[in-house]
């Protein structure tokens, strides 16, 4: 699905053309353009080469099947950015992360998804209630685009964090194999993402810094407070990765505390049965014993056995052995 958005600079007018008329717009000195390709079919990625003139290897880029890390590339006439959306799935304890490739130049942004993306469903929204961030350049549109999404890293950081601190209550109550699983699977998914928010930061960093002329230099500021966000948020992935860590401990530590205290309870029920069960054997030899031609014989060494393992139990209690 393609989505167009062309805001005349002289008349202060926002359109949805046509993607055949697109083609005309992109020519026009005093448009600036927003063009979304969300899941995009055959004829409206030929777009990017057809229409802009896009490198090859940045529609490359766009085009691959496998996630590619956050990076910037230069092409003189404009900038190809790749971001990431990022929604923490709580069912599942897994990152729905899904790639945003952007391009970004003197008239025009482009940003391209195989999927739906809620930071790009928010921005569209906003200009549907004539909220315009589109009126100031295109790279205040770049701005909005990448804000956006940072915005909901913290709303996805915040379910992780409570997810966290459900799981800890679950270990100190009633831990199960199922939990230390899922405490397993959200730490190799908070690996994962660090791996791509590392150079995300950088890029975000970059664009804050550049002395590339598309950003106005009153709107590097703007990049900068991202920048800020950004490294906060991946200070608490970060905090999230030790948490989680932590925790991991605290179950090993409490199933090991568990599985001693059972071995230390087995240990005392054996012990305390050795002895009667020794006596039992003793008696049970064809030789003659202690009391075998006495009526009371039997009463007498159950007595005897009982008494030592009465014995037995006051002396492992008063030792606090179970």
């Amino acid at each position: 699905m393609i989505t167009i958005y062309s805001y005349n600079i002289a008349e202060g007018t926002l359109e949805n053309p046509s993607m055949q008329a697109l083609p005309e717009i992109f020519e026009s000195d005093n448009v600036d353009l927003w063009v979304d390709l969300e899941s995009p079919n055959k004829e409206e990625s030929d777009i990017l080469h057809s229409v802009f003139d896009f490198h090859e290897l940045a529609i490359e880029d766009c085009t691959a099947g496998d996630i590619e890390e956050a990076k910037l590339d230069d092409y003189e006439d404009y900038l190809f950015l790749v971001f990431h959306s990022i929604l923490f799935n709580k069912k599942d304890l897994t990152f729905d992360i899904i790639e945003l490739d952007l391009f970004f130049g003197k008239n025009f942004v482009v940003t391209h998804h195989k999927k739906p993306t809620l930071g790009i469903k928010q921005l569209k929204k906003k200009l549907a209630r004539e909220i315009d961030f589109m009126g100031h350049g295109t790279d205040e549109i770049l701005h909005a685009v990448v804000d956006s999404l940072v915005d909901n890293y913290m709303v996805s950081f915040k379910e992780v964090e409570r997810t966290i601190l459900q799981i800890e209550a679950e270990i100190l109550s009633d831990p199960s194999k199922e939990t230390f699983n899922n405490l397993f699977k959200l730490k190799r998914g908070l690996i994962d993402l660090r791996r791509l928010m590392t150079p995300e930061e950088e890029v975000i960093e970059s664009l804050g810094k550049s002395e590339n002329m598309l950003i106005q230099e009153e709107n590097k500021i703007y990049f900068q407070d991202i920048h800020d966000h950004i490294s906060n948020i991946e200070g608490r992935l970060h905090s999230y990765i030790d948490m989680v860590t932590g925790t991991m401990d605290t179950y090993v530590t409490i199933t090991q505390h568990r599985m001693n205290t059972i071995m230390q309870t087995l240990t005392v029920i054996a012990t305390i049965v050795l002895i009667p069960t020794l006596i039992a054997s003793i008696y049970g030899m064809n030789l003659d014993l202690p009391f075998d031609d006495n009526p009371h014989g039997f009463y007498v060494v159950m007595s005897l056995c009982f008494t030592i393992v009465a014995s037995m139990l006051w002396y492992f209690k008063k030792r606090d052995w179970f």
